[in-house]
């Protein structure tokens, strides 16, 4: 008897227990379902900015092969080394010398073939002023700045 009472309370506490649950359920629900929305949207916008990288990072690649092709060496300085006993004749030779190569200042290296830039010198005879001299290149290097090292030896004439 003393249960007859009881069982009107705990029924409504069951029935309050179970419809808040319920109530619970459903705001929690919903919140999740926004948050695996967000979840997605976020998700599908990372593929696609991932995807848009990796497409930049190609196009980035090829623009850089690009440059790199369109970047030539050229020449822009030549440097000579003259072996010669007197200084100030040695600095007309070196100037004689530049002039014979001036035309190769702003030539793509790649284009340049080392032994016919020797050869522009090698055995070459020329005249500074009173003298002549014979030019032998003992070494040259083609790249963006030729550099050559002729001796010379001053060509006595002889008075017949």
């Amino acid at each position: 008897m003393i249960f007859t009472g009881v069982k009107p309370i705990l029924a409504g506490f069951i029935l309050g227990a179970v419809l808040g649950a319920a109530g619970l359920n459903l705001a929690a629900g919903r919140h999740l379902d926004e948050a695996e929305l967000k979840i997605r949207i976020l998700q599908s916008q990372l593929e696609d900015r991932t995807e848009q990288l990796a497409n930049m990072q190609k196009s980035m690649a090829d623009l850089e092969k690009k440059l790199a092709a369109r970047q030539k060496l050229v020449v822009n300085d030549i440097d000579v080394h003259v072996k010669y006993k007197n200084e100030y004749e040695q600095l007309e030779i070196e100037t004689a010398v530049k002039k014979l190569l001036k035309n190769l200042m702003a030539k793509e290296v790649k284009t340049l073939d080392p032994i016919l830039v020797t050869n522009i010198v090698d055995q070459r005879i020329i005249e500074t002023g009173k003298h002549k001299y014979h030019l032998t290149v003992k070494e040259t290097l083609v790249s963006e700045k030729i550099i050559m090292y002729v001796e010379a030896k001053e060509i006595k004439e002889q008075v017949l």
